[in-house]
């Protein structure tokens, strides 16, 4: 029986970490087997420079098959690069949301290099799976080169800045980057990077279409220029449909700047309407930040940036207004994406306790 499309799918997570490890192995990278603060080294991180390593750190990073034949420490890294046998060694591992949002870097090096191959693996799994259809987060738009000022300007910024000076500053850095060569240059590269990546993967039986991200533990400056080029390449290729914002929401910066980038949102979504917003909003429960931190991260996705869609949503009785809010997103026709695994195990939010079931 058809299931429909997948609208919550990061790419990166979605890969083995046994297939990572192989990608390894096929690019000749290798991974830290310790940690070592004078070599700037993290344990169970990949390495794709190998040749530029000093010896030093050459001796601490071994090949993919060293690590197979290393069971235990083979074992150890599947439960850092995922959250394989997780609840039968929680309490020696990390937090669930921690451990969640660190597998990625672990494994960002390698999970760049081989798109289309990846591409091909989510294809057939998902056919497999009679899933028709899948939107992945898949890459976060490239960061411009600007004039210094311009970026002193925006990390000026706060969430408290009053929408003048916001207006002021990102009016300045859209006017500087809109027409610049080099600027479109760089976002028609990473168009390209991702329609000749997914050469040959759509067909009558499955649709692969991507969104593009910023990273909301950035500098203002790079969340808007990464931004703005997300905003830009979406209007530049049918492929891209949508601009998403991603990182652990209850991050310090995260918390700080949530009102500003929905107002950064909202700027460009006014010079760029047609581009749709699935926005990860209100992945947050009690414990993780303070109350009040629970208020108005929904609502100002739908109200200030102008998101369609909601990921997570888990915290919406805690919202203002909560009902009147649900009522709006009715209204509007605004889809929740209600990842259920994934609240189980970054949120402990299951059963009962969700929102949405």
């Amino acid at each position: 029986m058809p299931k429909g499309g997948d609208l919550h799918h990061h790419y990166s997570g979605s890969i083995y970490a046994e297939t990572y490890l192989n990608w390894v192995g096929t690019h000749n990278y290798c991974v830290y087997r310790e940690d070592n603060a004078a070599l700037n080294i993290q344990k169970y991180r990949i390495e794709s420079k190998v040749s530029e390593l000093s010896s030093a750190a050459k001796a601490l990073c071994i090949t993919a098959d060293a690590i197979r034949s290393d069971n235990g420490f083979y074992r150890e890294l599947l439960k850092r690069w995922s959250d394989i046998d997780y609840f039968n060694h929680y309490h020696e591992q990390p937090p669930p949301d921690q451990q969640f949002f660190d597998t990625f870097g672990y494994f960002d090096p390698v999970a760049d290099s081989n798109y289309n191959e990846g591409f091909l693996w989510l294809k057939n799994t998902a056919i497999s799976e009679n899933v028709q259809y899948i939107e992945t987060i898949l890459k976060n738009g490239p960061n411009l080169v600007v004039a210094d000022e311009l970026n002193v300007m925006l990390d000026a910024l706060t969430s408290k800045s009053a929408d003048y000076e916001i207006d002021r500053a990102l009016t300045a850095y859209f006017n500087a980057v809109v027409n610049d060569t080099h600027a479109n240059l760089t976002i028609n590269n990473y168009v390209k990077m991702i329609e000749t990546s997914a050469d040959g993967i759509n067909d009558a039986n499955f649709t692969l279409r991507f969104q593009t991200y910023v990273f909301r533990g950035d500098s203002p400056s790079r969340v808007f220029s990464s931004l703005f080029s997300s905003f830009s390449a979406t209007m530049r290729s049918d492929l891209i449909v949508g601009v998403n914002i991603v990182g652990a929401e209850n991050g310090i910066v995260s918390m700080r700047d949530y009102t500003l980038h929905m107002k950064m949102f909202r700027f460009l979504k006014q010079r760029f309407p047609l581009v749709k917003l699935a926005m990860h909003a209100g992945e947050l429960v009690l414990g993780l930040v303070p109350p009040e931190g629970l208020q108005f991260h929904i609502r100002e996705a739908i109200e200030i940036a102008g998101a369609s869609r909601i990921g997570h949503g888990i915290d919406i009785f805690y919202e203002h207004n909560s009902y009147e809010l649900l009522q709006k997103m009715k209204q509007l026709n605004i889809v929740v994406e209600a990842v259920v695994s994934s609240n189980e195990f970054i949120l402990g939010i299951k059963n009962g306790a969700h929102p949405m079931l």
